[in-house]
């Protein structure tokens, strides 16, 4: 195929428009640009989630989720080069933030010898009627797989074709970047104001691979007491923070509307979650995480047992309690944001509290 100069002058255009109004940047829309600038118009673009279990895929037919019958699922285990490719994602910690180009191109990763008998070509034939593939590699883990085929008839791909698919892993990878960059903005200013309604100071904001996105002088003035003078040196939105996992714990206790409590010298962590989902089944998990000295509970210890507040208030409470946002409260009640921030502001008055903690702490007395 050949990319002609207008052709990506085109496809950046419209691909910087694209990923700041998409909603998903690996979709089917996606594949129309690629299709009209490139001329490439058998792609496959396949999900998985962290662990390199298979969510979905999406071609020229559409999507098709993972479901009992979906032709992938016998073939997953089998799959030399998607096993390839997570591995050596898992080695070079890829993340979004790459943008050096990682093709696997199916001859070299399954030899040209006999290959036409592997059942690799097999899938391919049966499922696409085509014969020979190249995959790019994008995302934490590898998680989202773009595969662009040629059928037998047309062979298989030159070294130009290499190179044309290089400068196209290029733009899309930057693409990528940005959407990222923009999306996790947005996410970290809904999550941000709702640390800063619930009246918390000291805060965290952490993506699910061990990034902090955001925080608080506040929470460095709190770590730095727990962890020494360093503990900040290492706070990054692009590498891994080596102690995070520490504080996070166990994912597996996680629940994504429920707030889990660590003890760490004399401070409290609250741990809340917030969950960005795809239609492609993909999940990308957020976590903020508040931090409040321990000795703050003789605050809690002075306040009134029977807290003074109408039924609605109270049910607020509690869910406020269990770590619900005030999206989720507003969804779970069926009222407006606006509502549940006003019925809050009621029950900080009513309880003489300042703070989602010190409301919790006022449950937990009352047990």
């Amino acid at each position: 195929m050949n990319v002609d100069k207008n052709g990506q002058v085109d496809f950046f255009s419209k691909i910087s428009e694209y990923q700041i109004t998409a909603r998903e940047f690996f979709s089917s829309t996606l594949l129309e640009y690629i299709e009209k600038n490139f001329g490439w118009d058998r792609v496959l673009i396949s999900y998985y989630d962290k662990e390199g279990k298979f969510l979905s895929w999406t071609n020229w037919n559409g999507q098709l989720v993972n479901y009992k019958k979906h032709p992938y699922r016998k073939f997953v285990e089998d799959d030399e080069i998607k096993q390839k490719i997570f591995q050596e994602a898992l080695r070079d910690h890829l993340t979004y933030f790459n943008v050096v180009p990682r093709l696997y191109k199916s001859t070299e990763v399954l030899g040209i010898k006999d290959y036409e008998k592997t059942s690799y070509v097999r899938f391919i034939e049966k499922n696409f009627d085509q014969r020979y593939s190249v995959t790019m590699a994008f995302g934490i883990n590898a998680y989202i797989q773009v595969t662009f085929f040629k059928s037998a008839q047309l062979g298989d791909f030159t070294e130009k074709e290499i190179e044309d698919l290089k400068g196209i892993y290029v733009y899309l990878a930057n693409s990528y970047k940005n959407f990222k960059k923009y999306e996790q903005s947005k996410i970290i200013q809904k999550i941000q104001n709702e640390i800063i309604l619930s009246g918390e100071k000291a805060y965290l904001i952490t993506d699910d691979f061990t990034h902090v996105m955001n925080y608080s002088q506040a929470a460095i003035d709190c770590l730095s007491d727990i962890l020494g003078p360093l503990a900040s040196e290492q706070i990054s939105s692009t590498e891994p923070c080596s102690w995070l996992p520490f504080l996070l714990g166990d994912e597996n206790q996680n629940c994504s509307k429920l707030a889990r409590t660590r003890i760490v010298k004399n401070y409290i962590f609250r741990i809340y979650t917030y969950d960005r989902t795809y239609s492609n089944g993909i999940i990308d998990r957020y976590h903020w995480i508040t931090i409040s000295k321990k000795d703050k509970e003789k605050k809690s210890e002075k306040l009134e047992i029977n807290l003074p507040l109408t039924s609605t208030e109270l049910k607020v409470a509690e869910l406020l309690h269990k770590g619900l946002t005030y999206k989720d409260i507003a969804d779970k009640m069926v009222i407006s944001y606006h509502t549940v921030k006003k019925h809050v502001q009621n029950i900080y008055s009513k309880c003489n509290v300042n703070s989602r903690y010190e409301l919790s702490q006022l449950f937990d007395n009352k047990k």
